[in-house]
């Protein structure tokens, strides 16, 4: 099932999450995102991909790939989830 968010454009043409949304949906700074044009009119946002690369390293394939500069926020997000989920099995 799919949800529906409703987003706004800025006076530079600049579209605006709410912070609550880009927690919620886990974007970070430097993110990527694509806009799709859509069936009947509509578009379609998500996050770009970046492929996955494989290097040899003595004999073994490795795969290569670009973290974030600032990963704090998705720990912070990992961090309440766990909490959260072990305040419910707790009853609390």
């Amino acid at each position: 099932m799919s949800e529906v968010f409703q987003v706004t454009l800025d006076e530079l043409g600049n579209i605006l999450l709410p912070a609550s949304l880009r927690e919620r949906l886990r974007l970070a700074p430097g993110m990527t995102l694509v806009v799709e044009r859509g069936e009947n009119g509509g578009l379609r946002l998500r996050v770009q991909r970046k492929p996955t690369v494989l290097v040899e390293k003595e004999g073994v394939l490795v795969a290569r790939v670009t973290a974030f500069s600032d990963l704090s926020h998705l720990l912070r997000h990992e961090r309440d989830r766990r909490l959260f989920t072990l305040l419910q099995r707790v009853g609390l």
